[in-house]
């Protein structure tokens, strides 16, 4: 490759990086970090729950107003007249119930009406409640709808939504509020996915801007919107500060240590060309790209300059050796380092996130790219006449009377054995003592305010759901009839004290079966249904319309039409529009899940906390699994290439040390070892290698040692800033690579002194 080569395609990566940028699609989806086992039906439930209508919903709360409905309804209104609103709706309004009205008196009386209804004692009992309504401020209403429904089953549904509400709510005046009219709610779902935070955070400012042309009105709200626009503002937080704290703090270690700008400005070239062509390829590949992958891949900014600085500090301190041939010396070991950094990246991928996929994906191309061009361009464009400042010069002596020192120290065979059994017994020590916590919180700050003002409004609703039902079908009429079926066992659980309550969908939508079953029922109660109607002083001839329904084969519905009813936005969050037929029955008060489980084998028992633990944990596994397969690879990898045990063992042992120190460390510090701790560690072995292969491969002379530890040294700095202001992130999951990363390569770097006194000067030789 020429220089011209070079700039044509670094031309073409920008021209295209710059026609592509405005297309470029940004998610801070929770979603892409739950396990994607598609295998796993609790992964699908949980990713369901994820996406679903009960997590697309907005609440907003409003208070301090002095008339609250009417600010209710005015915010109703408001929103109702967005471009970018679905759905919005508090209570049930007059216009809402009467819309309903209209709908269930499309079906038969018989359809909502369970078939206990027709034993004498409730038909005394509900004929009674007919008398006393008639009488009631509802009266009108009653007489125009009791001559076809006298027994009431028309109202079994709205009972059954009252119900699922609970007794910490009222509806007045079509308004939701707390039982002390102090707050009120609206419930709005937005076109747009609560992960798009861009659209989010438009809406939000809407909501702002009414809130603030109705003062005194306070607003808080709840949902998953505010976190994806919360996660939003960490990303964009870290990446601006990592990228500027992080390329300034470069910036003056390349200039301390080189001193010509060229080479500052040549240096950066493989990091940004790197970077270019993994965003393009994400973009390309994933049609999308997560803004935890934007802010992992700016610390990676980091390990993109090893390759450029390991071969910077041989070119500098080798000034009579071309700067092609320089490269061709250190050559084997920049591909040799990429591959076994990449072999790490391989086991995170196959960690079953999406999200960390993605950010495997990413470093990997990454890696690729600027190795490639620090191997083809930088040597091209390097200076002809360079005369290196005195700094590097500094520190290369002091790096080489420290080689001396320590390589001058004699091991005995016995102080290796000692060396290597207290790293044994604290690698032994540290995993017992180390506390593994799989509740992983990857994305937003679990403290901040979003999510006080979440537990808020959502304390004001009334008892949080923590557990459902999920019930599958192979068809609608298969799901109805399973929902009944589990509703029958729900209710036993209900009455023996082992939950407070649950959503009775099986009272909204009754299969086809038993609404035959039902009308069946009262086609044979006919006799009693009159005879109990005399005796509670009514004439059965006024209900005609009753008779006459009872005479004609019945009206079914369908699963179906609710979808198309008044009911439908309802419906959708506890029976949403899925290719596989699935519900969700909230339940309140679960006291005993595993007694639960048993009473209620229709479904599936699901606590999306727990379930997302059990998932982690499968995951950590997995992981783990897949980290060791990593490290042999790495070692047949190794040794493929070295023929020597003894060369893997110094090229690899910096890294595992380094490993067993950051478990250590972090047990010390009581930080639980989580799944990304695992990963991180995966990824410290495979830079921590690249150290070891740096060593190995320029061992002729303790001057050359000297150059490659300088290397590793400026190397150590860069990655060590990039990856330590990411542990300095809001995100958690980041900040736990972050510090993860940063003490294993710290580690790793004193390991490498370490191993050169156990080794000498002499490796290669003596190898």
């Amino acid at each position: 490759m020429n220089k011209l080569a070079t700039l044509v395609v670094l031309a073409l990566t920008a021209i295209g990086f710059a026609i592509a940028a405005p297309h470029f699609k940004f998610t801070t989806k929770i979603t892409e970090f739950l396990p994607d086992d598609s295998a796993n039906r609790s992964a699908q439930i949980a990713a369901m729950l994820a996406e679903s209508e009960l997590a697309r919903v907005m609440v907003i709360d409003l208070s301090s107003a002095p008339a609250l409905p009417s600010s209710a309804h005015e915010l109703v209104e408001f929103l109702r007249a967005q471009a970018d609103v679905a759905t919005v709706r508090s209570g049930f309004t007059e216009a809402d119930v009467t819309a309903m009205i209209a709908f269930l008196e499309e079906w038969p009386a018989t359809t909502f009406l369970p078939r206990s209804a027709y034993s004498d004692a409730q038909l005394h009992a509900r004929l009674a409640a007919l008398r006393d309504q008639l009488g009631s401020p509802a009266g009108v209403l009653i007489r125009q709808t009791a001559p076809r429904d006298p027994l009431g089953g028309m109202w079994e549904p709205l009972e059954a939504l009252k119900q699922s509400r609970g007794t910490a709510l009222v509806d007045e005046d079509g308004v939701v509020m707390t039982a002390d009219h102090q707050h009120a709610f609206v419930f709005v779902e937005t076109t747009s996915s609560p992960f798009e935070s861009v659209a989010q955070i438009k809406f939000r400012a809407l909501l702002d801007g009414w809130t603030a042309s109705h003062a005194p009105v306070r607003m808080q709200t709840s949902g998953t919107a505010q976190f994806a626009i919360a996660s939003e503002a960490q990303i964009k937080g870290d990446v601006n500060r990592i990228g500027i704290i992080s390329t300034i703090g470069m910036l003056a270690i390349f200039l301390v240590l080189f001193g010509s700008i060229r080479m500052i400005l040549l240096g950066f070239v493989p990091m940004l060309f790197g970077s270019a062509v993994a965003v393009l390829a994400c973009e390309a590949w994933f049609g999308e790209i997560h803004g935890i992958t934007i802010a992992f891949g700016t610390s990676l900014l980091g390990v993109g300059l090893d390759y450029v600085e390991h071969y910077y500090a041989h070119f500098v301190l080798t000034p009579d050796v071309p700067a092609r041939t320089t490269m061709k010396n250190v050559g084997p070991s920049l591909v040799l380092g990429a591959v076994t950094t990449i072999i790490g990246f391989v086991g995170i991928a196959a960690s079953g996130l999406g999200g960390l996929r993605q950010m495997a994906v990413f470093s990997m191309i990454a890696i690729v790219a600027s190795m490639a061009a620090t191997y083809w361009m930088v040597p091209l464009w390097m200076p002809k006449t360079y005369k290196s400042p005195r700094t590097l010069g500094v520190v290369n002596r002091w790096v080489l009377a420290l080689l001396i020192r320590v390589t001058s120290i004699h091991w005995s065979r016995r102080a290796k054995l000692a060396g290597g059994l207290l790293a044994v017994a604290v690698t032994v020590l540290g995993l017992r003592a180390a506390a593994f916590s799989d509740n992983v919180n990857m994305l937003v700050d679990d403290s901040g305010p979003h999510v006080t003002e979440n537990n808020a409004v959502r304390a004001r609703l009334g008892p949080e759901t923590t557990t459902y039902a999920v019930v599958t079908g192979t068809s609608d009429e298969d799901l109805l009839a399973k929902i009944a079926t589990t509703a029958t066992e729900l209710e036993h659980a209900r009455t023996t004290g082992i939950l407070v309550t649950y959503t009775p969908l099986e009272r909204l939508v009754p299969s086809s079966a038993e609404q035959a079953a039902r009308f069946a029922s009262a086609k044979a109660a006919e006799p009693r249904i009159r005879a109990a109607m005399t005796a509670e002083d009514f004439v059965p001839e006024q209900f005609q319309p009753f008779w006459d329904a009872l005479a004609t084969p019945p009206k079914i519905m369908r699963l179906a039409d609710v979808r198309r009813s008044p009911l439908a936005p309802l419906l959708t969050a506890w029976i949403p529009s899925q290719t596989t037929p699935i519900a969700l029955i909230p339940l309140v008060g679960v006291m005993d899940v595993p007694r639960l489980r048993a009473i209620v084998p229709s479904a599936s028992i699901v606590v999306p906390s727990e379930t997302i633990v059990d998932l982690f944990r499968g995951v950590r596994i997995h992981t783990v699994v897949a980290s060791l397969l990593g490290l042999v690879a790495i070692f047949v990898l190794l040794l493929a290439r070295y023929r020597s045990v003894r060369q893997v063992a110094i090229a690899l042992l910096p890294a595992v040390l380094a490993c067993i120190a950051t478990v250590a460390t972090l047990v010390m510090l009581a930080t639980p070892l989580t799944i990304l701790h695992v990963m991180s560690l995966l990824l410290v072995v495979s830079l921590g290698v690249d150290f070891g292969i740096f060593f190995v491969d320029t061992t002729s002379s303790l001057e050359e040692n000297a150059r490659t530890l300088v290397s590793i040294l400026t190397a150590s700095a860069t990655t060590i800033l990039s990856f330590g202001l990411l542990g300095l992130s809001a995100s958690p999951g980041l900040a736990a690579i972050g510090v993860t990363v940063t003490l294993g390569v710290t580690f790793s770097l004193v390991f490498c002194f370490v191993m050169a006194s156990i080794a000498g000067p002499r490796l290669g030789a003596r190898a």
